[in-house]
């Protein structure tokens, strides 16, 4: 047994160790070739046994140290690229920065960092996460039944932690890349008891640009900062003061501009009473913002939207013993969505809704002799659409009516099980059921995450999205741990999801809720992957199957049809190969089927323009993506310093994916028309190098 009196320690994104606590270390959890030393402790990482004795179905607790190996764009360990790489994970697609979980889109998805939410998480085009991998501590992703600490999302949740300073020593690095730079630095104001981290990055893209005539007039830049502050008082005891904030600019001359970003803050007290009582309270603040301007054939349209989230959370945990566990806690939370405003010429129009979202709930986790284990728990959730004058705002054309709204309040109750049987100390089976219910709905006006797509709050005409998941699931080790590999299929039920109706979109009415239809969703999958943990070479391959469908009654005639995010077959393969001390080389292969499309049936002229009728939506396929990253990194360690040259190729057999496909007429074709496609990466080279110290 070692005892480790800092705060908090995170290990492998996994370990904490809690002020005071005691950290036991197993001599024979681990080959001695996963093991790793953090000032002066040895501990073993993330090991099979580890990902495999978890109860909760579909949770996946992330190794940061390897992940951060696998191949990014352009030199940039990126975390959600990262998680794509895994089962039942794909990004939404070329250009893309989101990612989609079993079925779902990127804004089904619930993503925090130190308890504040996050809205859209990328940055330029997809290009670079918003998440700066020098700053993350700890990441925890959750795709099958959601613990009941967790609600406001029906796909999934990423729960990220910031890295605390340290509080004995100091530490700072700086990285120099093709397209960004970023810094990172951290160490103690006051000596186990105040530290303080900060990482900051900026890109410079349009630079390189400006060197291509006809590229000057473009802008594509992007900055983000992090920062955390972490006081420990007293054993037992800490509180953490987090800030992240990120903004993007994008522009070609004057016809039209982009901008969008998070301001988020939170402020976390944990506290220990003995080795029974643990207390955490969380307050929390986002500003998310996004404004776009175009001036077109005379056509001057400006629109901006935001989402105000206001956030206090308190949660509490009661150890009953070794093996049982209850928790509890009461989450309220004020939303303020202002759905669009937009200016044509000189007039304006403007939508804004406000709702608050409360909820109690209690789970258990606990283990009944050698085999079974169980976590259960209930959620209830209770949102109220808020009216007047301070919480709502319309402002139409003509000074037409207001939507339909009044005060309304849904309550949904939110059970959550998973249940593990042990076949023995290498096989288990899990099971698992969940009810979850989201009320901002983002309506999608393309099958990519653009930052404008439109928000609408639950209401009196739009009620809760509710998804109800059933999974299985089984997971096998070797003895030594040197190979792992697991199995799970789910099946998916939604009500309430949300379309436009057919031939309107984002800019057809100022009325969010008159240009949209609810309906319901359902969904299904099977997911396999087999891991190496052990030896010069690791790595792991995934493969999913996954089947995603939408009726809405007036749309598509009311029948079935494929949702745009479905994507049928999904496969990863990653390898990472560590020649010596200096030496590690990564390489990894995805291969996604292409996406549900809609295209035209027929082609027919009036008044001389050329018009399209599609007489079914998403009945056609794009062609599939696929792409080969390689990259090798190089570290030489001295006695003050470490250096680190990365040098990445990003789609090394240059393969164009498809970002989008639009139809055009062309004579020379039977039909007079034809589909065009336009990719936005071929082969990139990088390189980037970071000293630490």
């Amino acid at each position: 047994m070692v005892t480790w009196r800092d705060a908090a320690v995170w290990l492998s994104g996994v370990l904490s160790v809690w002020c005071g606590g005691s950290l036991h270390v197993s001599a024979q959890s681990e080959p001695a070739d996963s093991m790793m030393m953090l000032e002066g402790l040895v501990v073993t990482g993330q090991s099979a046994r580890q990902r495999i004795s978890g109860v909760q179905l579909g949770a996946e607790r992330l190794e940061l140290t390897k992940l951060s190996l696998t191949p990014a764009l352009f030199g940039e360990n990126d975390l959600i690229k990262s998680i794509t790489l895994l089962p039942g994970v794909h990004g939404e697609g070329e250009g893309a920065g989101g990612f989609e979980v079993r079925g779902g889109t990127a804004a089904q998805n619930l993503v925090t960092i130190d308890g504040a939410t996050l809205y859209n998480p990328s940055h330029v085009m997809g290009i670079f996460s918003t998440f700066n991998d020098d700053a993350i501590g700890s990441a925890t992703l959750y795709k099958g039944p959601l613990p009941a600490a967790y609600g406001g999302a029906v796909s999934s949740v990423l729960d990220v932690g910031l890295a605390p300073g340290s509080m004995t020593d100091y530490h700072a690095s700086g990285t120099i890349g093709l397209l960004a730079a970023k810094i990172n630095a951290e160490g103690p104001v006051v000596k186990e008891k105040l530290s303080v981290a900060v990482a900051a990055r900026r890109s410079y893209v349009d630079m390189f640009l400006k060197m291509v005539p006809e590229y000057r007039d473009i802008v594509m830049n992007f900055y983000d900062v992090t920062a955390k502050v972490r006081y420990n008082p007293c054993p037992g005891n800490y509180v953490d003061v987090s800030f992240f904030a990120s903004r993007d600019n994008e522009a070609i001359s004057k016809l039209m501009s982009m901008r969008w970003g998070n301001v988020a803050a939170s402020a976390n007290w944990s506290s220990r009473s003995g080795d029974v009582w643990r207390f955490v309270t969380t307050a929390g603040f986002t500003n998310y913002t996004a404004d776009m301007g175009m001036d077109i054939m005379n056509a001057d349209r400006t629109l901006d939207e935001y989402i105000l989230n206001f956030s206090l959370n308190e949660r509490v945990t009661l150890s009953l013993g070794e093996k049982h566990e209850l928790e509890w806690g009461i989450r309220s939370e004020l939303l303020r969505v202002k759905s669009a405003e937009w200016a044509m010429g000189p007039v304006r129009e403007r939508e804004v809704r406000s709702g608050w979202q409360n909820a109690l709930w209690m789970a258990y986790s606990g283990s009944f002799g050698e085999h079974v284990s169980l976590s259960a728990g209930m959620r209830l959730s209770a949102f109220s659409a808020l009216t007047g004058k301070r919480f709502e705002d319309f402002v139409a054309i003509g000074g037409g009516e207001s939507p339909e709204s009044g005060r309304h309040t849904y309550v949904d109750p939110e059970p959550r099980v998973s249940v593990k049987y042990s076949v023995d100390g290498h096989h288990n089976i899990k099971a698992g059921a969940s009810v979850t219910t989201q009320n901002l709905h983002a309506i999608r006006s393309s099958s990519t995450s653009f930052p404008f797509d439109r928000y609408a709050l639950t209401s009196v005409s739009v009620r809760p999205e509710r998804a109800v998941q059933y999974g299985l699931g089984y997971a096998g080790m070797t003895e030594d741990g040197g190979w792992d590999w697991s199995a799970e299929v789910y099946y998916k039920d939604l009500k309430n999801v949300y379309d436009y109706i057919d031939g309107r979109g984002m800019f057809s009415d100022i009325d969010l809720e008159s240009i949209t239809l609810g309906g319901k969703g359902r969904g299904c999958g099977a997911e396999f992957m087999v891991r190496k943990n052990s030896g010069p070479l690791t790595g792991w391959v995934s493969y999913t199957w996954s089947r995603t469908r939408t009726r809405i009654p007036g749309i598509n005639s009311g029948r079935w049809y494929d949702a745009s995010n479905d994507r049928r077959h999904h496969l990863s393969v990653v390898a990472m190969f560590r020649i010596n001390d200096r030496w590690n080389l990564s390489g990894s292969w995805t291969y996604s089927s292409g996406q549900a499309l809609t295209a035209p049936d027929v082609k027919y002229e009036l008044d001389g323009a050329t018009c399209y009728y599609y007489s079914g939506r998403n009945g056609y396929r794009t062609p599939a993506s696929h792409r080969l990253d390689l990259s090798a990194v190089y570290t030489r360690r001295g006695k003050r310093f470490t250096g680190q040259w990365a040098f990445g190729i990003y789609n090394a057999y240059n393969h164009y994916s498809p970002y989008i496909i639009y139809f055009e007429d062309d004579d020379t074709r039977p039909s007079g028309s034809r589909a065009v496609q336009r990719s936005l990466y071929g082969i990139v080279p990088s390189v980037s190098y970071t000293l630490k110290f």
